[in-house]
């Protein structure tokens, strides 16, 4: 993947920053509150942003799913909220996926975890 523009990841931050106020303060769904932003990709032309998401403390992967479902059903409230916020002519279109970074480190360390290191 080409390495994003300084504008585009200073873009990113701002969406991150200010999605996860929204996020935060301004949706009154109880299950939001447990949601962590911990990434966005944003397209070149600025019309999309993947929004990558954890949950703490962990949930189910069910629960994750329909937290998943409930967010991305949410993101026209998001973008108009964003829109409201940024104040650029663009405002990206939000789809909303798992971060799944978290799992694959904790199952990392268990594997490294449960090797005998040997000395020789």
């Amino acid at each position: 993947m080409a390495k994003a523009s300084r504008k585009a990841e200073h873009m990113e931050s701002r969406i991150q920053q200010k999605l996860s106020a929204i996020l935060q303060r301004e949706s009154h769904d109880p299950r939001f509150q447990r949601v962590t932003l911990t990434g966005i990709e944003l397209a070149r032309d600025l019309s999309f942003a993947k929004v990558y998401f954890a949950v703490f403390p962990k949930v189910g992967e069910a629960e994750l799913e329909a937290l998943e479902a409930a967010l991305n059903g949410a993101a026209g409230f998001f973008a108009h909220a964003l829109a409201r916020s940024l104040e650029t002519r663009v405002t990206p279109k939000l789809h909303f996926s798992p971060d799944r970074s978290f799992d694959e480190a904790d199952r990392i360390d268990r594997v490294l975890a449960s090797l005998e290191v040997t000395e020789e």
